[in-house]
Order: C-alpha cells, then sequence, then structure tokens
C-alpha cells in the first residue's frame, strides 16, 4: 500500500498557482508592509463600523478587494525576532499582531454572516483562508483571532440552511486539507481544534472532522484530498485518546467508510471478462480501467492505512463495521450467487482485497470471515473449496 508515503504534507511552494489567490501588493519592508496593511484595514473598517450590515455591492466589492491584500501581506510577513516571552514560539510580525490584537479577521467574518453569506462571498473567504493558512510563514492556527474565525466560517458551511454550495465544495476540500497538514506539522492545533467552543464548531467537536466525512468515498481529487485530510486526523489522533473516543462515540466516521464500501461494491462488474482458460486472478492491468472498481479500490487502500494508523478504539471499532457492515451482509451472499457469472466475479472481488490488504488486523478480519461466517450452514471456506475442486471455470 502507498497511501501514507503519498501523505507527504505539501508546502506551498509544491502547491499549484491558483489565479484565485491574490497577487503579492508589497515586497517592501515590514514597517511599510504594515503601513499598507492599516491604511487598507482603515478603509475596510469604515464600512464594517456602519450601524447596519450595508447591502451595497459596492460596499461589498470595496471589502473583498481590501480584504485580498490585507491578507497577501498577512501571509508574506515573516515572523518578529526573538521569542516570545523566552517560548519556543516566535515573536509575531506586526501585521500578525494588528490581525491578532484588533480581532481583524473575526469582524470581517462576522461582517459577511450578517450581511448575509452570498455563494461568491463564502467562496472568497474559503480561497483566501487557504491561501493565507497554506503561503503563510507565521504559525497563524496557533492564535485564536485567526482560528475561531476560520471555524465560525466552517461553521456556516456545516449550517443545515446555507450550507456548502456544489460548486464550492473544492474549495472547502482544499481548505480543509491545509488545516490538516498545518495540524500535521503542529499538534497543539488539534488540541485547540477539539476544544475550540461551540460557538465556534456548532454542535460538534472537532468540525473540521465532521466536514471530511462526506467526502471519504467521493471519485476525483476531491476525494484523494478528504482522505488524506481524514488520515492526517487519524495518525495526530492516535496519541490522543479524548479525540479517538470523539471519533467512535460522536461520529459517524467508522460506519460511513465501513458500510460505503458496501455501496461501492453494489455498482462493481457483476461479470468479468475471463481471457483463456489459463485466467485465475484478477490483476491490477485488468481492473486500472474500471472505474467503479478504481474507486472501490482506493476505499479499501484508505480502509488499510486508517488501520496502520488509527488509534485502537476507531481501529477496533472500523473492524468490527467492515465485518458486521461489509463483509457478512454483503460479500457472503454475493460469494453464493446462482449464475456462474456472478460466482466467477465475486471469488475473483475476493481474492483481488485479500491480496491488497496489508495490515494484519485487517487481514485477520477478513479470514475470520471466511473461516467462521455460515452462509447456509457452510462456512466460506467450505464454499471456496467445493469451487476449487470442481471442474468449473469458477
Amino acid at each position: 500500500m502507498s497511501w501514507l508515503s503519498r501523505l507527504n504534507p505539501r508546502g506551498p511552494a509544491s502547491r499549484p498557482g491558483r489565479s484565485a489567490a491574490p497577487s503579492s501588493p508589497c515586497t517592501a519592508d515590514p514597517e511599510t508592509c504594515l503601513m499598507v496593511f492599516q491604511n487598507h484595514w482603515r478603509q475596510v473598517s469604515w464600512v464594517l463600523e456602519q450601524h447596519e450590515p450595508s447591502s451595497s455591492s459596492d460596499d461589498l466589492t470595496a471589502v473583498r478587494n481590501h480584504t485580498d491584500q490585507m491578507l497577501c501581506l498577512l501571509a508574506e510577513e515573516r515572523p518578529g525576532e526573538g521569542p516570545e516571552g523566552g517560548a519556543s514560539v516566535p515573536s509575531m510580525g506586526p501585521i500578525l499582531e494588528l490581525v491578532v490584537t484588533e480581532n481583524i479577521l473575526g469582524c470581517l467574518v462576522q461582517w459577511h454572516l450578517s450581511r448575509g453569506l452570498d455563494p461568491d462571498s463564502q467562496g472568497a473567504l474559503l480561497k483566501l483562508f487557504e491561501m493565507l493558512i497554506g503561503q503563510s510563514q507565521q504559525s497563524l492556527l496557533q492564535h485564536k483571532a485567526v482560528l475561531h474565525p476560520l471555524l465560525r466560517l466552517l461553521g456556516a458551511c456545516a449550517d443545515p440552511e446555507l450550507g456548502c454550495p456544489s460548486a464550492l465544495e473544492n474549495s472547502l476540500v482544499l481548505l480543509l486539507n491545509q488545516v490538516c497538514v498545518t495540524m500535521a506539522r503542529q499538534p497543539v492545533i488539534l488540541e485547540m481544534l477539539f476544544q475550540a467552543a461551540p460557538a465556534q464548531q456548532g454542535s460538534t467537536n472537532l468540525l473540521i472532522f465532521s466536514l471530511l466525512v462526506p467526502f471519504i468515498h467521493r471519485d476525483g481529487a476531491i476525494g484523494q484530498q478528504a482522505r488524506d485530510a481524514l488520515l492526517l486526523v487519524m495518525a495526530a489522533s492516535a496519541s490522543h485518546e479524548a479525540v479517538a473516543r470523539y471519533i467512535v462515540e460522536n461520529s459517524y466516521f467508522c460506519p460511513v467508510l465501513a458500510t460505503g464500501l458496501s455501496a461501492l461494491y453494489s455498482s462493481l462488474p457483476r461479470k468479468i471478462e475471463v481471457r483463456g482458460d489459463d485466467w485465475h486472478a484478477l490483476r491490477r492491468e485488468d481492473w486500472i480501467g474500471v472505474s467503479s472498481l478504481v474507486l472501490f479500490m482506493n476505499s479499501l487502500e484508505f480502509c488499510n492505512a486508517v488501520v496502520q494508523v488509527a488509534h485502537p478504539m476507531v481501529r477496533s471499532q472500523l473492524l468490527d463495521y467492515l465485518h458486521n457492515g461489509f463483509l457478512v451482509p454483503v460479500m457472503g451472499p454475493a460469494l453464493h450467487k446462482s449464475s456462474v457469472d456472478e460466482m466467477t466475479a465475486s471469488t475473483a472481488y475476493l481474492d483481488l482485497f485479500l491480496r491488497s490488504v496489508t495490515e494484519t488486523s485487517l487481514l485477520r478480519t477478513f479470514l475470520r470471515f471466511i473461516l467462521l461466517h455460515r452462509h447456509d450452514n457452510d462456512t466460506i471456506l467450505d464454499t471456496l473449496l467445493t469451487r476449487i475442486s470442481s471442474n468449473s471455470r469458477v
């Protein structure tokens, strides 16, 4: 399995450029950059301080344009020299210090929410936060004045009434992925996310995680980014029992992951083209062009990786759901179909799955199913041995 080798967190330089990210507004010395930032902030403050949230499109355009420049300046700012009070965290640059002192991001997000968060503004904020977190040279998420506004924006994306339009899902998942990459590098952020007040996260204790779960089985780049991000959360929570307990007791991660395999399996071809009498197994070149099987194998590979890095409580629950939510109710009946074509396909799939799994505990779950589960009074092993001893192609 190569999943974990793909999870080396990408730095800003390795990410492809996106036209949505504003260009650099200033490359001058820190004092000049601060003056430019303050000038933009004065323009924005004048709009934000109106008694009623402005519905003017001109005000919205002005706020968004100034915000673009402000956040680019913040992203480019280097940390101040020397630690704060002898701590290991570098001191804040002057722009970040102003952002924290005046709660600038909190004011901006609150203004957008108060006037009604339209899709254009929602998308712009998602992209700006992703740029800020991905390109900043400072540890921004360790500051509540950055983390809490981000969680308020994400809370709006999770809101049943507002939600996140499908056109913005890529931006949402990319931002969540960037947060998880940062969290993997700075484990203290996981603790801050978990302990954030409900006002920032709604009813969940780990909003980042909850927003990613629906994308577990999504195909394409968006699904891959979501699974990568979730795996980073799994790895970070392996030594954090409170987070692991939350995942097991208060999230749908394990049931969605395991039972989702059932839905993916139902989409697999029920007939496999057999190329000659010596054919006996599905090789990668046989299935790499079958999109439904590629999607299933991606999810199975992800299960394998989660079992490898997750906290024991999460691992145990996931294996239980895989056995009782996929193998027994789906693979069991599939292996006993009356059609020869369907029996051939299901047997080939089971063989492929067994050869693809590398984690001992996950392989043990498959073997438990084969050796102990009975379908019509026969174990799966008995069924397979009967087929092997027969003269049929199965």
